[in-house]
C-alpha cells in the first residue's frame, strides 16, 4: 500500500509539474480561420482547467503537414500538441503518398472533439435558392469564381465535388487562409465559397453572407432555415473535424487526462452555447477510436482526390 501511495504521489507531482510548464497548441492554419477559432476556445479552457499557460502557435503550410511534422518530432511530454484536421490527417496523404510522418503511428491520438459541416455561401443580394444559383452559374459559362484556402484543402475539394456533381464549371481563386477567402466573397472578387460553418457563420449573422445549403445529414441549429444538400437532391456528406494529438509515445494517463478535460470544457454551458453559435457538433472519439477515424479519412480523401483528378503538384492549401 505504501508503494502504491508513493507512486500515486509521484505521478501527481509529475502531472502538476508538467501542467505548470504549460502547453504549446500547434494550429496548422493561419490565424482567424475556423481551426484557429476553435483552437483558441480549447486553449482558454485548458488554461482554466489548470494546464498552465496554453499558447496557440499558428504554423500554416503544406496543407497542415508543416505543423503536423513539427509535433510528430517533438518530445512526447504533453507540452507540444497538434490540432489535427482532415487536411493534416487525410487529405495530405491523398496528395503526397510518401509523407514526412505516419498519420496514425507518428502520433498519440487524444480526442477528436468536434465536427462541423460546410456551407455554400454567396453575397446576400440577388440569389435566393441553390437551384437559382446553379442556373445562374451555368449561364455564366465558366466565368464565375469560387475561393478556397488553397489547392488541396477541404474547401477546394468539397467545392469541386459539388460543382462537378451538378455539371458546373467554376474558376478556382485560392486565398491565404479562411478569413481572406471569405473576404473575396464579401467584396465580390468571387461569387461563391464552401467554407466550414464555424468560419462562415459570423459573416452570415452580420448579413455579409448568405448560406444556400449545408453539407451533412441535418440542418444546423443556428441556421434552421438553410436546407441540406441532400434535401435539395444532391447529397454532400463530407464534414470538417477537429482533434487533439500529441507525438507518439505520450503516457496513456496524460492523454486520458487531456481528453477528459476537453470533454468537460466543451460541456461548460458558455462553451456549449458558443459551439452551437459556430455550427459545431461535439464528438468524443478517444484514443483508438480517433485512430480509426483517421484511417478511414485517409481512405475517403484518397478516393475523392483520385476521382476528381486533381494534381498533387498543385497542392498549396491551408485551411
Amino acid at each position: 500500500m505504501l508503494i502504491i501511495a508513493m507512486a500515486t504521489l509521484t505521478n501527481s507531482h509529475v502531472a502538476a509539474e508538467q501542467n505548470s510548464l504549460g502547453i504549446e497548441l500547434i494550429v496548422p492554419t493561419a490565424a482567424e480561420g475556423s481551426t484557429d477559432q476553435l483552437a483558441r476556445l480549447i486553449a482558454a479552457g485548458l488554461t482554466r482547467k489548470g494546464f498552465g499557460d496554453v499558447r496557440v502557435n499558428n504554423m500554416p503550410g503544406r496543407s497542415g503537414t508543416f505543423a503536423a511534422s513539427h509535433v510528430a518530432t517533438s518530445a512526447p511530454d504533453g507540452r507540444t500538441l497538434l490540432v489535427a484536421t482532415p487536411s493534416s490527417h487525410g487529405i495530405a496523404s491523398a496528395f503526397q503518398g510518401k509523407m514526412p510522418y505516419e498519420p496514425v503511428a507518428s502520433f498519440t491520438p487524444i480526442i477528436r472533439f468536434a465536427a462541423a459541416p460546410y456551407l455554400l455561401v454567396i453575397k446576400p443580394e440577388g440569389i435566393e435558392t441553390l437551384a437559382q444559383f446553379v442556373d445562374m452559374a451555368r449561364s455564366a459559362q465558366g466565368k464565375w469564381r469560387y475561393s478556397s484556402t488553397g489547392i488541396g484543402g477541404p474547401h477546394h475539394l468539397i467545392a469541386e465535388l459539388y460543382f462537378q456533381s451538378v455539371g458546373l464549371s467554376v474558376h478556382h481563386v485560392p486565398a491565404k487562409g479562411g478569413a481572406a477567402a471569405l473576404d473575396k466573397v464579401k467584396d465580390g472578387s468571387v461569387e461563391v465559397m464552401l467554407p466550414a460553418a464555424i468560419l462562415a457563420l459570423p459573416g452570415i449573422k452580420r448579413g455579409e453572407l448568405k448560406a444556400l445549403a449545408v453539407t451533412g445529414s441535418q440542418r444546423l441549429k443556428s441556421l434552421p432555415d438553410v436546407p441540406t444538400f441532400a434535401e435539395l437532391g444532391t447529397p454532400v456528406n463530407v464534414v470538417s473535424w477537429y482533434g487533439l494529438m500529441g507525438p507518439a509515445g505520450m503516457p496513456d494517463a496524460q492523454a486520458k487526462q487531456l481528453s477528459s478535460a476537453i470533454q468537460e470544457i466543451l460541456n461548460e454551458p458558455n462553451v456549449d452555447a458558443k459551439l452551437i453559435e459556430l455550427g459545431i457538433d461535439k464528438t468524443a472519439d478517444v484514443g483508438t477510436a480517433f485512430s480509426a477515424v483517421i484511417s478511414s479519412e485517409v481512405t475517403r480523401w484518397t478516393a475523392l482526390v483520385n476521382g476528381l483528378g486533381i494534381s498533387s503538384s498543385e497542392m498549396t492549401a491551408d485551411k
